[in-house]
């Protein structure tokens, strides 16, 4: 077996030694003793990861030569520890004096004391710092937090904000499977907290309706605060004023010959207001006018409101909607109000047959004409004749001349109802005899 030399820290072959002894039957053994590292030797151990997320893992390699610099045999052994974590297997035999074992981290972050040694090389105490190394874990790693939004503003009627947290080790190193917690003064966040991906970047959503300060904390290291502030929408404003003459627009009376009541908006941008797409004024009656993005300032528009066909007054409501170059959308309104025109005379209608009171019209065409006054025209123009011949026949036009073929002779009477646009009505009768032929 091969065994340590004890007295020139080199190595020595042993012999096969059999005992033979009397009386007893032949034995014979053969142990095999460790192979260690000879005195003053060194030990340089080393691994390509010296960061690992919670849970993660490397290779650790120990290079170990002896005192004339010279690797040690094949098969000597090396035993690593850790202060946190794991190492398997924890002895490990060299091969051209390499020995190489895995280093798992567990599940608390902090820096992991790695170390290897063989017989008395490596121990506390003796040797150097080569035989030593430092992995840090987890959050313990972390640097530096940097955290930014997207977009950095929301709406004032609110909105959803991703919130983006860059976690760093030493040299700027992005750092995989690192917790972050997010906080937030107002607004809600989903989720709190999150983990890193392979870019070092962990990702929340914040929905809020305010201002909103927001931090990202990994294990010590936090952010600088980041202000989440409130986009400001579109700023307008609209007045109203009667086309002609004086007068407000909440009490405009309807005009006397077309019962309109015509005003003029004034639409305006309001000062440090953001530049707009577009603006509509929707006058409130089936109606609308595009007002462009209101380069200039401020737009006009002119319209004309139907007033009340009875005393009551009529009101309208005029909304002005608009969107800025941001996708905002803001709206302002005003009322129009429009009162009776003033009081139209009284109308009359005067009714006659024709040829005469007297008509021979059994089976032949009787002609009935409704004159009304005072004349109508415009809006106050007849919108229908009703009439009724008196021989249980009627009809309705939108003409004052009518006929009609009577087949029984005798006195007749007929009757015509008359209504105007703007809702007057009166009646005319005309009274005359059919006479048979």
């Amino acid at each position: 077996m091969r065994v340590r030399s004890s007295d020139s820290g080199g190595y020595a072959i042993g012999a096969l030694i059999v005992a033979i002894v009397a009386g007893s039957p032949a034995a014979s053994g053969c142990a095999r003793s460790q192979l260690l590292a000879p005195t003053n030797s060194t030990i340089i151990i080393s691994t390509p990861n010296r960061v690992l997320a919670v849970g993660g893992s490397t290779d650790i390699s120990a290079q170990v030569t002896d005192q004339n610099g010279a690797a040690v045999p094949n098969g000597t052994i090396v035993r690593f520890t850790a202060s946190l974590g794991t190492v398997n297997p924890f002895e490990a035999e060299t091969r051209n004096g390499l020995a190489v074992t895995t280093f798992t981290a567990g599940t608390i972050s902090g820096v992991a004391e790695v170390r290897a040694t063989s017989g008395g090389s490596g121990s506390a105490g003796t040797g150097s710092a080569t035989n030593v190394l430092q992995i840090t874990i987890g959050a313990a790693a972390v640097n530096t937090v940097t955290l930014r939004a997207n977009p950095p503003t929301v709406a004032a009627s609110g909105g959803v904000v991703e919130l983006i947290a860059s976690v760093a080790g030493e040299n700027g190193r992005a750092l995989n499977g690192i917790a972050v917690t997010f906080t937030a003064d107002r607004g809600t966040l989903n989720p709190a907290t999150a983990t890193t991906n392979g870019d070092g970047e962990a990702r929340t959503n914040l929905s809020t309706s305010l201002q909103t300060v927001v931090v990202a904390t990994a294990g010590t290291k936090s952010s600088p605060n980041v202000t989440i502030s409130l986009r400001a929408g579109p700023v307008l404003s609209i007045a109203c004023a009667p086309a002609a003459g004086a007068g407000i627009c909440t009490s405009i009376q309807a005009s006397t010959t077309d019962n309109l009541a015509t005003v003029i908006f004034t639409v305006a941008k309001g000062s440090g207001s953001t530049n707009l797409q577009t603006s509509t004024i929707d006058f409130g009656d089936n109606a609308s006018q595009s007002l462009g993005n209101l380069g200039n300032g401020s737009a006009t528009a002119t319209h004309s409101y139907a007033g009340p066909t009875g005393t009551a007054p009529r009101s309208y409501t005029a909304t002005v909607q608009a969107t800025d170059v941001n996708g905002e959308a803001a709206s302002v309104a005003t009322t129009v109000i429009v009162t009776a025109r003033a009081l139209a005379q009284p109308l009359a209608v005067a009714m006659a047959a024709s040829p005469g009171s007297s008509v021979a019209g059994v089976g032949n065409t009787t002609s009935l004409t409704a004159t009304v006054t005072p004349a109508t025209g415009g809006a106050d123009m007849v919108a229908s004749y009703t009439w009724d011949f008196g021989d249980g026949a009627t009809a309705t036009t939108t003409s004052a001349t009518t006929t009609h073929i009577y087949t029984t002779n005798g006195a007749k009477t007929a009757t015509v109802a008359v209504r105007t646009t703007d809702g007057r009505t009166a009646t005319g009768r005309a009274e005359f005899i059919i006479v048979g032929i």
